[in-house]
This record gives structure tokens, C-alpha cells and sequence, in this order.
């Protein structure tokens, strides 16, 4: 078992050992020490299974937000993690507090890279950078995106006093054309890309590709990524979708969920993992649509999932972090 499972064994049976003696009564000195060596324990393994996500033998993809099939609200963020380095896709709600909590070391944040300049994409801004700016060198934290990521970050800066400049966040809108990426980071053996499609180019939308010595990562937020140019060949594609049913009630121009397949078995994609669903049910069936459509190969994402990609062979790993 690697560190990462075993340190979430250690937790739930301490978890359970410790929270047990509480409910029989022991609560006494000697029962709260034990019960924070205990924790003190987890957490020091928590932490050495984290720095092991940031071991140059793979590229790693975290959902750390989802919608309301994890909370009632809808909070977009995705983390890759490749050549030492971490980049947050979306910066929803709570996407701050839930990288915390998992004891993800912020100092490591390289890059938050938005797929839309809305707020739904950006309401954590401000949180991810006062988390990173503790422990970082650097002062400033890029931020790319749509065109209208400017606007949105110079508000931002103005209201925390910042420069933009020499402190505070930097924003740079890449503007990549139909069926020509832009490149936004290289260095170590990482390549990260931004790119649009004929579909998203008019809504202000961009989706990223993650090349890292052979292994590949497209992330796509609402857009219409999976048939473009820039995924193909991709080992995973994480993309937001909806059902036929609630394509029928409102068109919102994101893909259905049997889209998105077609498109995948077309372009020669690894895995597909799908984001937004609204619940439970509606995650259930998305993937039901998409498997009916002939992509087998796609699962639901949800907060706490990690997809693994080792360089050493061509296996795709999903399990919980």
C-alpha cells in the first residue's frame, strides 16, 4: 500500500478508536493527549502523502470542487500537479478551504488558470492567493484566462490594496484562436497550452492541455473541448456535461454528456471524466448516456477524486486522495 493509503487507513481507524473512548467517557488529560498524538500522527502522514503528489514520476489531477452532488453550491476547481509544480483550474467557492484541508501545500501554486472569467470560475481568487502568498517567494500570482480576465483581476487587486505588479494577482488573457494553442507555462519537462474551439471562441472560454514527458491532461470547465484539435490523443479529458434531457430544457451550449463521447472515441481519449453534474442521479446518468453512445471509458467526478498518470507506463489511476 503507498503512503496515500495508508495514511487513510491510520485515519479512519484512529478516527474510530479515539471518537469511540469519547463517547465511553474518557474524557480526561490523558484521553485528549492521546487523541492528539493520534491526530498530530495523521496529520504528519497526510503531509508526507501530499508531498508525495509532487514526485516527478507522474501527472496528477485533483477535483477539488464540484457542484451541488458534493454541496448546494456550484464550485468549479480542479488541481494538476506535474514537475514539482501545482495549477489550479477555477477558482470556485470554497476551492481555497477545501485545498487546505487536505493539506495541500499552497506555496507550491504555480498558476490559477480560469476556462471562464465569470464569477462562478472565480469567486476564490482572492482566498487561493492569501493562502499561497504565506509561504511564497514571489509576491505575485498569475492568473490566465479569457480577455476579460484583466478587468476581473484589476478590480481585485484594487480592492485588496495590490499593484498587480509587485504584489497581488497578474493577469494575462492568452486569446488563443480556433485550432491554435497558446503556450502559458514550460519548464522541467511541462508544457501547458491554452486553446479554444469554433464553439467556445464567441463565450469567452478556454480549455487547457497538460503535456508532461509523454502523459496528457485536458481540462475543458463548461466548453466544448473534447472534439478539438488540442485534445486529441489525450490521455484524460475533464469536462463539464449535461444530460439529453436537460439539453432539451435549456440550451446552454455545453455538451451532452453522449457528445462528449463521440467525440472522445473519435479523438482517441484515454478516459473521460465528467464534472457539474447537479446530483447524484444526474451524475449516474450522464454516464449512462455516454456509455450508451460507445465510450466506455468515463467516470463521474467528485471532490477528494485523484487521477494518476505514471510515466513509467501508459495506466490511468482514479482513486480518492
Amino acid at each position: 500500500m503507498n503512503a496515500m493509503g495508508k495514511s487513510s487507513v491510520v485515519f479512519v481507524t484512529l478516527s474510530g478508536l479515539f471518537w469511540g473512548g469519547w463517547v465511553l467517557g474518557s474524557q480526561t488529560p490523558e484521553g485528549q493527549e492521546a487523541l492528539a498524538r493520534a491526530y498530530a500522527t495523521y496529520a504528519e502522514q497526510q503531509a508526507a502523502a501530499n508531498e508525495d503528489l509532487f514526485n516527478t514520476t507522474a501527472l496528477r489531477a485533483i477535483v477539488c470542487g464540484g457542484t451541488s452532488i458534493d454541496r448546494a453550491d456550484s464550485r468549479p476547481c480542479l488541481a494538476v500537479v506535474a514537475a514539482g509544480r501545482l495549477f489550479i483550474v477555477d477558482a470556485g467557492s470554497g476551492a481555497a478551504a477545501t485545498l487546505a484541508g487536505r493539506n495541500i501545500p499552497m506555496d507550491r501554486l504555480q498558476a490559477v488558470l480560469l476556462t471562464s472569467a465569470g464569477f462562478t470560475e472565480t469567486a476564490d481568487l482572492d482566498e487561493l492567493y492569501g493562502a499561497s502568498a504565506r509561504n511564497r517567494a514571489n509576491a505575485l500570482l498569475p492568473v490566465y484566462g479569457p480577455a476579460d480576465t484583466q478587468r476581473m483581476v484589476d478590480g481585485l487587486n484594487q480592492a485588496a490594496g495590490f499593484d498587480g505588479a509587485q504584489a497581488g494577482l497578474q493577469a494575462w488573457g492568452p486569446s488563443p484562436e480556433p485550432g491554435r494553442s497558446v503556450i502559458v507555462f514550460e519548464g522541467d519537462g511541462l508544457i501547458v497550452s491554452a486553446f479554444t474551439t469554433e464553439e467556445d471562441v464567441f463565450s469567452g472560454r478556454v480549455g487547457y492541455r497538460f503535456d508532461y514527458r509523454g502523459r496528457s491532461i485536458v481540462v475543458g470547465g463548461d466548453g466544448r473541448v473534447v472534439g478539438a484539435p488540442a485534445a486529441l490523443d489525450a490521455d484524460v479529458v475533464l469536462q463539464g456535461a449535461q444530460s439529453e434531457a436537460l439539453a432539451r430544457l435549456h440550451d446552454t451550449g455545453q455538451a451532452t454528456a453522449a457528445e462528449i463521447a463521440a467525440q472522445a472515441r473519435a479523438a482517441n481519449t484515454g478516459l473521460v471524466v465528467l464534472t457539474g453534474a447537479d446530483n447524484q442521479m444526474a451524475a449516474q446518468v450522464q454516464i449512462a448516456e455516454a456509455r450508451a453512445a460507445g465510450f466506455e471509458d468515463v467516470v463521474a467526478g467528485r471532490v477528494g477524486m485523484l487521477v494518476e498518470l505514471p510515466l513509467a507506463n501508459s495506466e490511468i489511476n482514479v482513486r480518492p486522495l
